[in-house]
């Protein structure tokens, strides 16, 4: 008998030898389905999760939110408008295409051509002309002094994108292609389900841990957080549900991350609505929203009320602000008598359905209506809510803005007056604003950038074209056995690093 199961211990073990490996399997649950995957035409952090995973750029960032190397190996900036990037050499496409000088100004040019109406335009606004110097050599002049270049070009929008493969794909690209080289490949997108992604062998660090990815869109926090308990998926990758937050830290069985986020959340102003369009409405909305209140009540002690309209941890915050517009329900009356609204008005209040943006305009709908202000509250599909909202949205509309890291990338994209139609969704103008965002990217001195930023600020608080709420931590959770996850404080974590233990 023992002889026997000798024998069949043996033949087990040869059996199992035999076997392939079981393929690593990342599984990450959204608030939302991606847009589309073409980085030139998307603006929101769910799209641009995934395609962090499919592309490079130029250069990135690393957690602590400082510019490293990416497919340009070195560079350098030889005068005040000229920048030069060494491109790294054998790098693929995933198609099997070179990677070549040519590719990064193929990048910049479409981004940059109207036809794309990329909402990623305005961060390569200064770019006066691009040249492929060599297969392995770019240089991009600027029509001014740019001071933002390097932050800009870590953005995703700015991904470096592959002419053939576009060019194949047509109309199709973003949904049913993507191409680029970073460590994951673009494998299917079932709308309104998930994004499949699959290791790329060929990656220029080396092949990732993980053989496949999957991003899965769950508006509901209950059930996203029912997913991992479950095993039905591995990470939520922030937006956590902070109500759970507290009890999930306590439970060994799972790991949870915590940063400041970039992010500021607000409710967003049409400026060409009546009465938003009047500064003294506008302010009188601002003074009857009780942000602490939100921070309280929606989440849960992970945030603070707004001191402006970016978070304290981008570079050019001005440190002297403090909060923009404390609960003051009779100044808000006392502004809406002086603006000719004494009885308050009708408005519409729009939102996708997650937790704390519908509890949060809620909030806001109950806040408004003990000034006089008759709010009601309509939700839309996540990708609609940003379609219609770039157009121009009847009322307000609850949103968030992430940025760069610099304040360039905080405040020019949403409220210069050359973003109407894109991501100025306000549709807010202002000469003087504009001025100033203009002349603090043009600004290389460092020290003098922060003044004219902070000035900025004020100005936007001033005229605030959105209601001020907070400025969130931002959280997240995974199984114990996902390993090397790190959460960034710009919402957007790459993968390649991540394995999974046995």
């Amino acid at each position: 008998m023992n002889k026997f199961r000798t024998a069949a211990l043996a033949l087990v073990l040869a059996l199992a030898f035999c076997l392939p490996a079981m393929a690593a399997e990342l599984r990450l649950a959204q608030v939302a389905d991606v847009s589309s995957l073409d980085p030139h035409k998307v603006s929101d952090i769910y799209s641009a999760n995934v395609i962090r995973q499919i592309y490079s750029n130029l250069v990135q960032v690393n957690e602590n939110m400082e510019i490293v190397p990416d497919l340009a190996e070195k560079w350098e900036n030889p005068d005040d408008l000229t920048w030069i990037f060494h491109l790294r050499k054998g790098v693929k496409f995933h198609n099997g295409e070179p990677f070549t000088a040519a590719d990064v100004k193929y990048t910049v040019e479409r981004i940059r051509d109207p036809k794309t109406a990329s909402p990623g335009a305005t961060h390569l606004k200064e770019v006066a002309s691009v040249e492929a110097v060599d297969d392995y050599t770019v240089k991009i002049v600027t029509k001014r002094p740019f001071a933002p270049m390097l932050m800009s070009l870590t953005r995703y929008e700015t991904s470096i994108l592959c002419e053939k493969a576009v060019a194949a794909a047509g109309a199709d690209y973003g949904s049913k292609a993507a191409v680029g080289t970073g460590p994951f490949k673009f494998e299917s997108w079932s709308r309104g389900d998930k994004v499949v992604l699959v290791k790329n062998p060929d990656y220029f660090r080396g092949a990732a841990a993980i053989d496949t990815v999957i991003y899965r869109g769950i508006p509901e926090d209950a059930t996203r957080l029912v997913e991992l308990e479950s095993g039905g998926i591995d990470v939520i990758p922030g937006n956590f549900p902070y109500q759970e937050f507290e009890n999930i830290e306590k439970n060994d069985k799972y790991l949870t991350y915590k940063v400041p986020a970039m992010s500021t959340l607000y409710m967003g102003l049409n400026t060409e609505v009546k009465p938003l369009g009047d500064k003294l409405v506008r302010q009188a909305m601002n003074y009857a929203v009780d942000k602490q209140g939100i921070v309280d009540a929606v989440y849960f002690g992970y945030a603070a009320p707004s001191r402006g309209p970016l978070s304290p941890v981008i570079w050019g915050f001005d440190p002297e602000r403090k909060e923009a517009y404390a609960y003051n329900p009779e100044k808000a009356r006392e502004l809406l008598k002086k603006a000719g609204y004494a009885d308050g008005f009708d408005m519409t209040i729009y939102s996708d359905n997650r937790t704390e943006r519908r509890s949060a305009a809620e909030l806001i709908q109950a806040y408004l209506a003990e000034v006089g202000i008759r709010a009601q509250i309509e939700l839309m599909e996540w990708s609609a809510l940003l379609s219609t909202s770039a157009k121009g949205i009847g009322g307000g509309f609850m949103l968030g803005w992430t940025g760069t890291g610099d304040a360039d990338g905080g405040l020019t994209p949403v409220y210069h007056s050359a973003n109407i139609g894109s991501s100025n969704r306000f549709r807010y103008k202002n000469e003087a604003l504009d001025a100033l965002l203009e002349k603090g990217t043009a600004t290389l001195d460092q020290e003098a950038r922060k003044k004219v930023y902070a000035e900025a600020q004020e100005l936007i608080v001033e005229e605030c074209p959105l209601v001020f709420m907070i400025s969130q931590e931002l959280l997240g959770a995974s199984t114990s056995k996902v390993k090397g996850f790190k959460l960034y404080p710009n919402m957007i974590s790459p993968l390649y690093s991540v394995t999974l233990a046995e």
